[in-house]
């Protein structure tokens, strides 16, 4: 009885991580490097997803799920996705709902990686080079 209470309580207590910071909605950078009172950039990855051109391509083609096809796309998504958080300078990156908002000041930095993203889509139309070129 025991165990299978500690198995419902451990994942609870794993995701409260440093001072208002969930480890598993860091999407660049680490907490180990974060110093009291600096600011954390947050972002909403879904919209950078909307706007990327291979995830346009998954909705247009209405590529399922467990397909190659989807997986390639996706696979190509993530890259640009970690090469364009990579190439932004900043040093800690967090998903919107990864940070307590009342002990940290944040900056959601969402659009400003949008506008990393798109001028490189425009400037190689070759995905797969670009993925290798941050």
């Amino acid at each position: 009885m025991i165990h299978k209470l500690l198995l419902f309580i451990l994942p609870l207590v794993s995701t409260l991580d440093v001072d208002g910071i969930v480890s598993a909605k860091i999407r660049w950078g680490s907490v180990d490097t974060f110093q009291q009172g600096q600011t954390i950039q947050i972002i909403d990855t879904k919209k950078v997803y909307l706007q990327m051109v291979p995830y346009k391509t998954i909705i247009k083609e209405k590529a399922k799920q467990g397909t190659a096809r989807y997986a390639k796309l996706m696979r190509d998504c993530t890259r640009l996705y970690k090469a364009t958080l990579g190439k932004s300078g900043y040093s800690l990156i967090v998903e919107t709902d990864g940070v307590d908002k009342t002990l940290h000041k944040t900056e959601d930095v969402t659009q400003k990686i949008i506008s990393l993203l798109n001028p490189a889509e425009r400037r190689n139309k070759n995905y797969e080079s670009l993925l290798y070129t941050f």
